[in-house]
Order: C-alpha cells, then structure tokens, then sequence
C-alpha cells in the first residue's frame, strides 16, 4: 500500500468521525425535540484492493446518515392514533352533554317529574285546596322548563359543534397542504429535518382522520383515506363540511373536493364529533321530544274528561300543540286561573279527586314506548351514561396502547443521553486514532526526506 493511500484513507477517517462527532452532538442537542428522529453515521468498513502490487488494501468506502426509525411501531402508531384522536375528542364534549340533564341534582328532570306528580298526589288528598292547585300549576311550569331547558342547551351544544367541525376540517386540510408541500421539497432536498416535519404531520393528521400512509423510495408519501387520495406528491385534495338541517336538528356531511365523493370517516377527532352531531344528539332529543309530546298528549287526555270546582270540563293541562320538548308547556289559561284544574270527574262533587288522583297514577302507567314516564326518561339517561361509559373506557385503554408503542418507537428512534455519550467517545478515540496515523506517516516521510 503506497503512502497516498495510507494518508487518504486516514483523511476519509478524520472526515467521517468528524461528520459523527457532529451527528452525535445533534443528537444530543436536539433530545427534548417533539417528533425529532436521531440520526446514526453508517460507517461501512474499509475494503479495496491494489491488484496491481498483488496484496489487499483498504480505503474508505463511504459513510451513511441514516434516520434511525422503527417503522413497524410509526405505521401501527398511525392507525391507532386515529382511534385515540376519536375518544379523546368525544370524551369531552359526551361528558357536557351527560351534565346538561343536571342528574342526579334537583335540576334534574328525574326531580322535576317526581314533584310533578307528588304535586298532583297532594292535590288529590285535598282537592279544593287552592294552595295545592297553584302547587301543581308552578311545577308544570317547571316541568315545562326544564324540557325547554334541555333542548335549547342541546341545540347550542350543536351549534358549537358545527363550529368545531369546521375548525377541525380546516386543521386537517392545512397538515394535508403542509405535507404536499413537503413532499415536493424531499424530492429536492432529502432533509433528515423535513422528513422529521413530515412525520410528525402525519402524526397529527392520524389523530384527526382514518388514514394510510405509503412511503416511496425517495421520501415521498401517500396518503389515503377511505381509498381515496389525499395526498399523492405535491397534488393535495381537501375536505370539505357542509350542514343540512333536519327538523330541529341539523345534519352534517364530510366530502371530498374535487371529486365530489363522501368517504367513510371511521375514526380520528373528526369521526368523533360528526357521530355525536349527527346521532347522539339529535337520536337523545328525539327520545325526550317523545316524553315530552306523549306526556302532553296523556295528561291532556285524563284533564279533558275531568271537572275543576266549578264545574268546567274539557280543558287541556298543557297545551294542545305540544309537539317535543322544545315547546312543552303549560295551558295558558290554566297559567292565568289555577282554579281551572280539573281534579274530579263529570258529575261528582266537590269533594271527589278522582281526576286528580287519576292523572297523579299516569306516574305509574305504561303509555311512553311501553313504559312508564320516569321509566322511559332512566332509559334515556342509561343509553346516553352507557355511550359515555363505553368511551371513556375505550380512551383508558387506547390510550395504554399508544403509550406502550411510543416506549417501543422512542427505544429505538428516541435519543439517549448515556447512549450519544459513548458513541460520541468512541468517535472521539477513533478521530484520535486517525490522527495519529497521518502524524505517523508524516513523520515516516519526513524521514525519509532527510534520508534522500
């Protein structure tokens, strides 16, 4: 091996640790960076040949740096980031929906109905009280108010939720043009930097929408949702939210533009509010708005064919229009004059409550879907504790998934202190060493120069 190549060969060392040293300290440096990937200098052992002079000899091949990724736990953290991103974002708003019912408080409708009944129960022990009629008639009043209550808040729960929709799609449309973007940059520039970006964009876009990602050769990715592109090279189609309203309620649909196609939004924060929009809410008021129509109709019933004190018959209690809970409430005319109440029968006297006791047993009788009106209002408020019961649960445990393959992702692309600190010896020892042998050779040719 000629002196030129001993000294090549210990320039492309000093070259390459020096590049390792300085990959290293980056490293180090960039520990507590959200999404960064360390970085590892490949160095390929040293293997040539001089078949001219008849022996082997070595030089530097080259070195690589290379993104060290665990890509089986990045693609599995992308999928289960989407079920993650729909928990999270129907945990909260599902557990303000539950409060709005304000149980098991006084607020509660659950309180509300027992005193409307309790009110009727007493009013049926001393029918000519006119103290107990007004009783009756101030909690109907607050039976009527609290279902207006209820769906009012539920009406503005959705209004809010269109808004966040919106702010939702525009988010995902803003990572979906940043990543189109990057990919046209990678083709130029296969920056470790941009491809950390890239990474950690699609991170969060997982966490919003069903996606899957494709990784070519040259850095570039598409994604996909639904089987549809969203992404492919720097060509980007955007998600669009358009609203319909349907009866009270109002109805929301995801599309794809430029192809007009409405994909199947599985899962991600997006999934979660769409499904709460379009199915809790307006499936828990169509429930309530039948309590409330059926509750109306049932009383008015009972009243119709009962007589107050002064004879007066065929009067609703509530008013006759009552289509749902937003416009239950009470007659008019019996808001005015208490006196109206009808508490016995056609005929009887005065002193017959038959009526109000009547109307004070419907608490008891079956005419809500089959069952009874308390009955009917814990079977709305169980079917909506279970879906929030279920989600939370379902969070609790995506949750520990996530974090158990974010422990295996960040054991091989995370970057450890203790770790660098070796490699960054062992750098260090192996640039001394290349060191040494150029200052030995030029010490061999210095002599020989003085031998000449």
């Amino acid at each position: 091996m000629s002196i030129g190549n001993i000294f090549e060969i210990g320039k492309r060392s000093l070259l390459s640790h020096q590049a390792a040293i300085n990959l290293t300290a980056g490293n180090i440096a960039n520990i507590n960076k959200a999404g960064y990937i360390r970085r590892r200098v490949d160095l390929n052992a040293l293997t040539a040949g001089l078949p001219q002079l008849g022996k082997m000899g070595l030089t530097l091949r080259g070195n690589e740096i290379v993104r060290v990724r665990q890509r089986l736990a990045e693609n599995q953290l992308w999928l289960e980031y989407q079920d993650l991103g729909k928990y999270e974002s129907s945990s909260t708003i599902l557990s303000q929906l539950e409060e709005v019912f304000a149980e098991p408080t006084e607020a509660g409708l659950s309180n509300v109905l027992n005193e409307f009944w309790n009110a009727w129960n007493d009013l049926a022990n001393e029918p000519e009280s006119t103290a107990n009629r007004a009783i009756v008639r101030d909690r109907a009043v607050v039976l009527g108010n609290t279902f207006n209550r209820i769906h009012s808040d539920y009406k503005s729960s959705q209004v809010q939720i269109q808004s966040e929709i919106t702010d939702t799609v525009n988010s995902i449309n803003h990572l979906l043009n940043q990543i189109g973007s990057i990919n046209k940059q990678i083709t130029q520039s296969n920056s470790m930097d941009l491809l950390d970006q890239r990474d950690q964009m699609i991170t969060e876009l997982s966490k919003q929408l069903n996606i899957k990602v494709v990784e070519k050769e040259n850095g570039e990715v598409t994604i996909s949702t639904d089987g549809l592109i969203l992404v492919s090279g720097a060509q980007v189609n955007t998600l669009s939210a358009s609203f319909s309203t349907e009866g009270d309620f109002s109805q929301v649909t995801i599309s794809i533009d430029n192809i007009n196609y409405e994909p199947n939004i599985r899962s991600g924060a997006l999934a979660g509010i769409v499904e709460i929009h379009n199915e809790v809410i307006p499936d828990t008021m169509k429930k309530l708005d039948e309590l409330a129509r059926t509750l109306a109709a049932r009383v008015n019933e009972v009243h119709r064919q009962g007589a107050n004190l002064d004879d007066i018959s065929g009067i609703n209690f509530f008013a006759g229009d009552v289509t749902g809970a937003d416009n239950f409430r009470l007659n008019e005319a019996i808001i005015n004059d208490p006196g109206l109440i009808a508490t016995k029968a056609v005929g009887e006297g005065n002193g017959s409550s038959s009526m109000a006791l009547a109307i004070a047993d419907l608490r008891m009788e079956n005419f809500v879907g089959s069952l009874s009106p308390n009955d009917f209002y814990t079977s709305i408020m169980s079917q909506l504790g279970s879906v929030v019961q279920e989600n939370d649960f379902l969070l609790e445990s995506q949750t520990m998934i996530v974090q158990q393959l974010e422990n295996q992702k960040q054991a091989i692309s995370g970057v450890s202190l203790d770790e660098e600190m070796t490699r960054m010896m062992q750098y260090e020892q192996a640039y001394e060493a290349a060191a040494k042998v150029i200052d030995t050779v030029d010490g061999l040719v210095q002599t020989l120069l003085q031998m000449t």
